[in-house]
């Protein structure tokens, strides 16, 4: 039998076997392989954080409290009612000599008395001082919401490109491999046909196996990654999933539009420096509410009472009064032993810690900003030098394999030029992988994704 044909047959029945291996789990399971790009996968970790969860129903909290303080500038009313038991009844004292005694009891044995009160601020600063710090403590929430999505995002895009790399570095290996098997069968025939010398063939064999632990490590690698990748966006680990997309168009298209000269001005948007300014106005605020609570207050108020009393429980024959009241009341403080005082000086002299922090974190923000670009420049750099390097391996290895082929080289040649041209692919992927950790370091950094 021919010998080539005799080895296609193996091949085919190999590829099925491992085809059946691949896809059995997914045909056991019944789950449908599950398509994921960044964008997709972004977007899902959105929706099952429980993190992201929390920050939203915060906010929720914080505009339950703006609409709990302003429903302090809107009228109240209060129903109440009493019954007393005037088991000794009051009395009123008269001077000597009155047609009714000295001590004249007034009053009946049962006392009824229903009161409806109204109120309604008219001038309250206190109140609109904690409004406007209610509308503080929201706007910061918001944009902790905004830090936790920049932050997730980066970890969801790390892990994506983590999972890439790692599905990239198997390609990579498994076509070494590949290369190595081919290389080995030539030799083999080659050998058969007493062309080469038994040492080749032994050293082609050994060559090839020496590739296989790689080769498992890589498909190992690979399945850490999509595993962990799954546990970030919030997928089961039994759902198979396959990954869209590749380093090379990623890198390409996140740096397309991306200038480092304007990078610099996007540095006010960094989310730790805009909470140290939100967290500094909030205590400015607080500042002010709590001034605010030592001013004058006018309020308009009202009573209507309806009230009577008698000595038996006979209802019927109560004679029933109503009055109605209604005025200004004013509230002026006085002196409250300095509280207000040294409570706004304590928020004072946070505010100005806040500053000075926020002065120092500006001051290294810069630094951290000019780090991110140098990391990406290099990676830039590396990229464009591991690119050609690629292209030369690959024609250093063509030219490897020719020369052996017509006895013009040797096979430690062949072996030298694969492990250049594999370790100038690594080079290549790691370079990509780089560029894209330093441009989500980057939109994490200026809050450029969110």
């Amino acid at each position: 039998m021919n010998p080539l044909l005799n080895m296609s047959k193996n091949c085919i029945v190999g590829c099925l076997l491992v085809a059946g291996l691949l896809f059995a789990p997914i045909l056991v399971s019944g789950q449908q392989v599950l398509s994921l790009d960044i964008n997709q996968a972004v977007e899902m970790a959105m929706e099952k954080n429980p993190t992201m969860q929390i920050s939203r129903l915060e906010i929720e909290s914080k505009n339950v409290g703006i609409s709990e303080t302003k429903g302090l500038l809107l009228p109240s009313f209060n129903i109440s009612g009493s019954y007393n038991r005037n088991i000794k009844k009051p009395v009123f004292f008269l001077p000597e000599g009155s047609p009714f005694g000295t001590v004249l009891e007034v009053g009946s044995d049962n006392s009824y008395m229903a009161v409806l009160s109204a109120s309604m601020p008219v001038y309250n600063p206190a109140i609109n001082a904690s409004l406007e710090a209610a509308r503080a403590e929201r706007q910061l929430a918001g944009e902790q919401l905004r830090a936790n999505k920049l932050e997730l995002t980066y970890t969801v895009q790390r892990a994506f490109f983590d999972a890439l790399l790692a599905r990239e570095s198997r390609i990579v290996m498994q076509e070494s491999f590949d290369n190595a098997f081919d290389n080995l069968q030539n030799i083999r025939q080659m050998h058969q046909q007493g062309l080469v010398a038994e040492f080749d063939l032994i050293r082609a064999q050994v060559q090839a196996e020496n590739l296989r632990p790689g080769l498992l490590q890589a498909r190992n690698a690979y399945e850490m990654a999509v595993n962990y990748l799954k546990a970030v966006v919030g997928l089961e680990e039994s759902q198979p999933i396959e990954l869209t997309g590749n380093l090379h168009d990623l890198s390409s298209n996140m740096l397309d539009q991306f200038v480092a000269a304007e990078a610099h001005r996007y540095l006010t948007r960094n989310t730790d420096l805009v909470q140290l300014g939100l967290q500094q106005e909030l205590l400015q605020r607080q500042t002010s509410a709590v001034r605010a609570s030592g001013l004058p207050s006018l309020a308009l108020a009202g009573n209507y009472m309806y009230q009577t009393e008698a000595n038996t429980f006979n209802f019927g024959d109560y004679n029933w009064v109503n009055t109605f009241s209604a005025g200004i009341q004013v509230s002026i403080p006085l002196f409250r032993g300095f509280t207000i005082k040294n409570q706004a000086r304590q928020l004072e002299i946070a505010s100005r810690q806040l500053s000075l922090q926020k002065d120092y974190m500006q001051d290294n923000l810069r630094i951290q900003l000019e780090n991110i670009l140098n990391s990406m420049s290099v990676a830039i750099e590396q990229s464009h030098n591991a690119r050609q390097n690629v292209e030369l391996a690959i024609r250093g290895y063509q030219i490897a394999l020719r020369r052996y082929e017509t006895g013009q080289g040797t096979l430690l040649e062949v072996n030298d030029s694969q492990v250049a041209l594999t370790q100038a692919r690594f080079n290549l992927l790691q370079a990509k992988h780089e560029m894209l950790q330093a441009k989500i370091e980057y939109d994490r950094f200026t809050g450029n994704n969110q």
